[in-house]
């Protein structure tokens, strides 16, 4: 009996402090939110190792190219190319275009899009015949003149096309282009 005694003691004396924390705190255990369940820790296995993060690399820019000479990929058998000299120096690669079997825009125009915002298709028509044209943009990139070769005869036209690309953004509704057929101005 004497157990009893000391655990209701001990008991009341719990129920004592408790009740005095409670009123020194103003601490209420009904106000608490309910415990978390527990999670067990992770065991050493389950530890990942530390990972480590590559430092960014730098986005470099291609550098200008001033001109170039590309090779046209065209519907017919002959050889066409086109020299472009670049007096904005923002050029940075000229390449051809996949044309289809015909003609997709009006002839004697040079039509101008933009691909990216730094790269511009060129789309015009030209004859069946071996041509080397020209291709000149102005130092502030507001006019492309492109001359070619007169094709004789009464021949079907078929599209040509280059894509420009450029070290820093170009809009081509910006751009006046120009187209001559031939030598002559």
């Amino acid at each position: 009996m004497h157990s009893t005694t000391n655990r209701q003691s001990l008991t009341a004396a719990l129920l004592a402090l408790t009740a005095l924390l409670a009123a020194c705190t103003n601490y209420d255990p009904r106000n608490e939110p309910p415990a978390a369940p527990s999670t067990p820790a992770p065991s050493v296995a389950a530890t990942a190792a530390p990972t480590t993060t590559a430092a960014p690399t730098a986005v470099t820019t291609p550098a200008p190219i001033g001109s170039a000479h590309v090779v046209l990929t065209v519907a017919t058998a002959n050889a066409v190319t086109i020299d472009v000299t670049d007096e904005s120096k923002t050029l940075t690669k000229a390449t051809s275009g996949a044309p289809g079997d015909g003609a997709s825009v009006e002839a004697f125009k040079l039509i101008v899009t933009n691909r990216t915002p730094t790269s511009l298709r060129l789309t015009w028509l030209g004859g069946p015949c071996d041509a080397t044209n020209t291709l000149s943009i102005d130092a502030a990139r507001r006019r492309l003149l492109l001359v070619q070769k007169e094709c004789p005869g009464d021949a079907i036209a078929t599209d040509r096309i280059l894509d420009l690309e450029f070290a820093t953004p170009v809009n081509a509704a910006d751009i006046e282009a120009f187209l001559q057929d031939g030598l002559d101005t």
